[in-house]
């Protein structure tokens, strides 16, 4: 990466400045990584869906199961994006105690992850769905199938 004043000049050659400058490194951190590989950091694991299409990577805590999901988002007219995490579902809580953690497949469509127990065996599919509320809106929300085997 080649510095240029107060911001880096990307791999496509565009300088990223401010803010920015941060979310490059770590984007660049991210797309050097396998896409189906989960990254450990305390106790939680974290993954991307395989779909170039999401924007989005799933975190579970690696002994109570829970599943969160996050993405980035920019809205219109502004400059500086925000993390946008979805409200947790059905199945997406915490679990019987055990050591979880996530999987992606190689599907390129897939937006969602495995949930695996390396205990027992046991997985379930996670992802983010549209859910109608009371007021007639929908809210994306993070939904998990039952564990299975």
């Amino acid at each position: 990466m080649q510095m240029v004043r107060q911001g880096v000049r990307s791999r496509g050659g565009r300088v990223v400045r401010g803010a920015g400058v941060a979310l490059a490194v770590v984007g660049f951190a991210l797309a050097a990584l396998p896409a189906a590989s989960a990254q450990t950091f305390g106790a939680f694991d974290f993954v991307a869906p395989p779909s170039a299409e999401a924007n989005r990577v799933y975190g579970v805590n690696r002994k109570t199961g829970e599943l969160s999901a996050c993405q980035f988002e920019r809205p219109a007219g502004s400059s500086v994006g925000v993390t946008r995490c979805f409200a947790l579902g059905e199945g997406a809580g915490a679990q019987k105690a055990g050591r979880y953690g996530l999987l992606a497949t190689h599907y390129a469509g897939e937006t969602g992850v495995f949930r695996v127990n390396y205990e027992t065996g046991e997985m379930s599919i996670c992802y983010v769905r549209d859910l109608p509320r009371a007021d007639g809106k929908v809210e994306p929300t993070v939904l998990c199938t039952p564990q299975g085997r």
